[in-house]
């Protein structure tokens, strides 16, 4: 990638900064290289580090709305029910699922932490399954 790429969310000293990361440099390093304070620098990596994470989001998003199947599993639900539900929604699309309930289990206390207590959602959890069997948790 050539800095100067055109629609990119990276301005050309995001890359810029980002590289001298990627080659072992402080920040401090990076700003006496450029000429400008380390707090200038943290500001300008935190940004790039923000739009990477948002294009990532997005991507997966736009990977989840075009699946076949999507899922809301309400809050309240119990964990150990979220498989059955994926499952039979599954065999509905005849689509088989990449992974058994425990992996399922697995993949939501990992990917949906924040919405699990102890056995159950206490949020709304977004389920897609593309047409592989790959789960995705939005």
């Amino acid at each position: 990638m050539k800095t100067g790429e055109k629609n990119l969310f990276l301005t050309d000293k995001q890359i810029e900064i980002l590289r001298m990361k990627k080659k072992g440099m402080s920040q401090a390093d990076i700003a006496r290289a450029l000429k400008t304070t380390r707090g200038n620098i943290c500001i300008i990596e935190n940004t790039a580090l923000k739009n990477i994470e948002k294009a990532k989001n997005t991507i997966k998003f736009y990977r989840a709305m075009e699946a076949p199947i999507w899922l809301t599993i309400p809050g309240g639900t119990d964990l150990y029910d979220i498989p059955e539900i994926i499952f039979k929604a599954a065999d509905k699309k005849r689509i088989k699922i990449a992974m058994d309930s425990a992996m399922v289990i697995v993949k939501l206390k990992t990917e949906a932490a924040d919405r699990i207590r102890g056995r159950l959602t206490n949020d709304d959890i977004d389920i897609s399954v593309d047409e592989h069997g790959n789960l995705t948790i939005n």
